[in-house]
């Protein structure tokens, strides 16, 4: 009996021994694990933190309205450039193609399909409309100065140019009459007539004498005045352009003036392109005096394949070369418009085949014009890179121009002949400091009245 006794103690002993450790070692676990947990908990935390929830708009299916209605422009006129997004006044569905044309060129009544989405399935409405002739011709040079010499046959055609948005050819009348064999001055109005009836009309004085009177000439403008005049530290540079008709150059003496860029006649095409006489030697030169350099192009054609190929030419003869500007595409002759049996719509299609062609041999584009022509000829002159032919001091054509041409009466040393003078200024993305906002608030240019210029080809 005492023998089982002790047995009995000593097993409640190993019990209460087994009991003490097994408490021991809880008592860690449960602080280990208490720090486990928090650790955790701010790795957790720290991650839930780092990762921001952004919230999704769930995919939305266009309207299905149970009627369509797709309301368009019953009449627009001929040879307008129109899109659908243009051409469609309203709809209560999603259009697929706001950006495709619609047809302006012929006059009459027909049919477009406008295709359109209805939840997500594609549909298509068929509208008609009307293109009509509205706008009246435009006389392009109003007779100014014109002259007829004494005993010559008298052919009022010959002294005024005129274009019209739809027609190619016009009917041209006069009131008055001029009597070639007695010298003075005889006063006309014109009247230009197209297919639709619309009208124009003008006056001009018409002079007959044995010589041409001497015109107004422009005062000459110094370059070391015009660059003082226009040029400024930040952004804004003084330029020339250049041709033939300039004869040789000496370009390290333009650099010593002043000048900081030239654009160089590369050629002319009247239905073929011919090269300048002088570009080889002053694209060299004009790059070995460390000038910036761009060219331009005179056309005189009427024909858009000829236009393509004239642009080709133009990048065989450039062979990759950099240019510091756009290619520029310098068509003029509206004097003698009339005679190249285009329509105004005709002469905009030509700088977009130029455009489209220069781009696939990769090289950009700028249209030279004067501001009368990219008020009145020019389509959307906005959309184009533009080079403004304005005579005066300070222009003030509203739209947007890549250059400025200020006068063709420049004198430079270096040049023996005139040379027109020109202004670039590049985007002003750097100069954001005060003290540069104050520098170029006071040498803004306004730029503003400029008279025609016909640049000598």
């Amino acid at each position: 009996m005492m023998k089982n006794k002790n047995i009995l103690i000593l097993l409640c002993s190993l019990a209460l021994l087994l009991t003490s450790c097994g408490t021991a070692q809880n008592d860690v676990t449960e602080e280990e694990t208490l720090e486990f947990t928090e650790t955790e908990t701010e790795s957790l935390t720290e991650t839930e933190t780092e990762t921001e929830f952004i919230w999704t708009e769930p995919p939305t299916e266009p309207p299905t309205p149970e009627n369509v209605f797709i309301n368009c422009m019953p009449v627009v006129e001929a040879n307008s450039v129109l899109t659908v997004a243009d051409f469609v006044t309203f709809s209560n569905v999603t259009l697929k193609d706001e950006s495709a044309k619609i047809d302006t060129g012929r006059i009459g009544t027909f049919e477009v399909t406008i295709p359109y989405l209805y939840g997500t399935e594609t549909r298509e409405e068929t509208v008609s409309y009307q293109v009509k002739d509205t706008t009246p011709p435009l006389i392009l040079n109003d007779g100014d100065n014109a002259f007829i010499k004494t005993g010559e046959v008298f052919d009022l055609r010959e002294l005024i140019g005129y274009g019209d948005n739809y027609d190619t050819a016009l009917t041209l009348t006069y009131d008055g009459d001029v009597d070639t064999t007695v010298p003075g001055t005889y006063m006309l109005s014109a009247h230009l007539t197209d297919s639709s009836g619309n009208q124009s009309t003008c006056r001009l004085n018409v002079t007959v004498a044995d010589e041409k009177p001497a015109s107004e000439a422009d005062t000459p403008v110094d370059f070391a005045d015009f660059k003082k005049q226009y040029a400024s530290k930040y952004n804004t540079y003084a330029g020339i352009d250049v041709s033939s008709w300039q004869d040789y150059i000496d370009f390290d003496a333009l650099v010593r003036e002043g000048c900081e860029f030239v654009i160089i006649r590369i050629g002319k095409s009247y239905g073929e392109p011919e090269e300048d006489g002088y570009f080889d030697y002053n694209f060299k030169a004009a790059k070995e005096a460390g000038l910036k350099i761009g060219v331009y192009f005179y056309s005189a054609d009427n024909d858009v394949s000829q236009v393509r190929a004239d642009a080709d030419w133009i990048a065989e003869r450039l062979d990759k070369q950099e240019l510091d500007f756009p290619v520029a595409f310098d068509w003029e002759d509206f004097t003698n418009f009339q005679q190249y049996g285009m329509n105004l719509h005709d002469l905009n299609e030509l700088y977009r085949a130029f455009d489209e062609q220069m781009q696939k041999n990769g090289y950009e584009t700028m249209l030279y014009s004067s501001k009368f022509y990219l008020e009145n000829v020019w389509e959307n002159p906005d959309e184009n890179t533009v080079w403004l032919a304005h005579y005066t001091e300070q222009t003030n054509y509203q739209g947007k121009y890549f250059m400025w041409q200020r006068c063709s009466r420049g004198r430079i040393s270096g040049i023996d002949e005139y040379a027109d003078f020109n202004v670039f200024t590049e985007e002003q993305e750097t100069y954001e400091t005060s003290e540069n906002s104050e520098t170029q608030e006071s040498t803004e240019n306004p730029l503003t009245d400029v008279s025609e210029h016909v640049m000598i080809e």
